[in-house]
């Protein structure tokens, strides 16, 4: 079994604003959201988003990726090409290497449907 996570601390000022939003209609893209949920079920492919997900504009090379993860270039990539098939990355060539960036959007659509809207009014009550 998985080890449970660290609490989030409330009552800390958040650096930003939440990436989610409440005005999401999960119908309207819910195939999309899903194959990145699906694309995210690996513990790698976690750690390459967490990695990216840093700063604004935060790029990392296969190499890069490879060396943080302690694996091949070759699974890194696999890695790597699984997140942007599911729409997860930019890839940008600079010469010989590729750059690989967060789509904050992507996962904002994925923030958008783990969100809890807490006192939120809906029609299920």
């Amino acid at each position: 079994m998985p080890a449970a996570l660290p609490a989030v601390d409330a009552s800390q000022p958040l650096c930003c604003a939440p990436l989610g939003d409440t005005a999401f209609a999960p119908r309207d893209d819910a195939v999309a959201v899903a194959a990145r949920l699906r694309a995210m079920a690996d513990a790698n492919r976690v750690r390459i988003l967490q990695a990216l997900s840093c700063c604004e504009g935060h790029e990392m090379t296969t190499t890069d990726v490879a060396a943080m993860l302690e694996v091949s270039p070759a699974t890194a990539n696999h890695h790597l090409r699984q997140l942007e098939g599911a729409g997860m990355l930019t890839a940008r060539r600079d010469g010989a290497k590729v750059l690989y960036g967060l789509r904050l959007e992507s996962v904002r659509a994925v923030a958008r449907v783990l969100q809890i809207a807490c006192g939120a009014s809906c029609d299920c009550c």
